[in-house]
């Protein structure tokens, strides 16, 4: 059956849709010898090449991987240069397994200055049924405030999310503990993100420190990761996850990274809090 060009390279795990259609757009893909064009059907028996190296799709249409990632507050996402062209921090991605001929695509991106769960995948079916299935898969976010808001402030808050701009809700809040000035809240949202929530508690006169995304739709963040470190879903998650974004599973099961690949690294010493951490200051 054909399809469209850039849902087989994205359904391949070697670009966004987007990143796909600007491939396109600048020359670099052709069909059969001949410069694509967008919107452009292929199918099985067409020869398919990248800056002229042809792409076997039958290979990698197996290999669909699925990971969780804790990712560090402030961590940048994408690879970057410093100025005068030194080497930057470590990123994400970075930190993320090798792969050849493919490449991790984040399920609902965190913003820069938020830290937790991260998703990735290679299957670009999923991350494109995810993009359309985002206003039900519900999510969840440990949040640390400096100070102590009242109970009326935060009773209002479910409300004040349906009046913000874009509206979301809060399906549940409640307190998480903490020191001092430092207090974690739970929050459980439809349809928002965590800059929607940042900006909802700072329109209510809240210092936010720290913003942490504990669940994905049906993914948990693994307390038992440290960090900069990831594991691989086990089977019943990664079904779970095609499910709650109604995609079938691919005929042929993901196959599994090697040994070693898989690592959570150590937990941090003391009482563990949202998202594997702290809660303690």
């Amino acid at each position: 059956m054909a399809e469209r060009l850039q849902k087989v390279l994205a359904g391949a795990g070697l670009a966004s849709r987007r990143d796909a259609e600007a491939w396109i757009r600048a020359g670099r893909v052709t069909v059969n010898g001949q410069p694509a064009v967008i919107g452009q059907r292929v199918a099985a028996t067409d020869r398919i090449a990248v800056d002229g190296r042809r792409l076997r799709l039958e290979r990698a249409a197996p290999d669909n991987l699925v990971l969780i990632y804790h990712r560090p507050p402030g961590e940048a996402l994408k690879p970057a240069t410093a100025a005068g062209g030194a080497a930057a921090e470590a990123t994400t991605y970075d930190r993320l397994p090798k792969l050849r001929g493919r490449r991790w695509l984040p399920l609902a991106p965190l913003a820069p200055t938020d830290g937790g769960l991260e998703v990735f995948t290679t299957d670009g079916g999923l991350r494109a049924a995810a993009s359309r299935a985002a206003g039900r898969l519900g999510s969840a976010y440990a949040v640390r405030v400096s100070g102590e808001p009242t109970e009326a402030l935060m009773a209002g808050l479910p409300a004040a999310a349906l009046a913000a701009e874009p509206p979301f809700e809060i399906a549940r809040l409640g307190a998480a503990g903490g020191e001092g000035r430092n207090r974690w809240f739970e929050f459980e949202l439809k349809r928002g993100h965590g800059r929607d929530l940042r900006n909802l508690l700072s329109a209510a006169g809240l210092e936010v420190s720290r913003i942490l995304r504990t669940r994905l739709g049906p993914v948990t963040m693994d307390r038992a990761i440290s960090r900069g470190r990831h594991r691989e879903l086990e089977a019943p998650e990664r079904d779970a996850l095609y499910a709650a974004v109604e995609l079938a599973m691919p005929a042929a099961r993901a196959r599994r990274l090697k040994p070693g690949s898989r690592s959570a690294g150590p937990t941090r010493r003391g009482r563990p809090g949202p998202a594997g951490r702290g809660r303690s200051g």
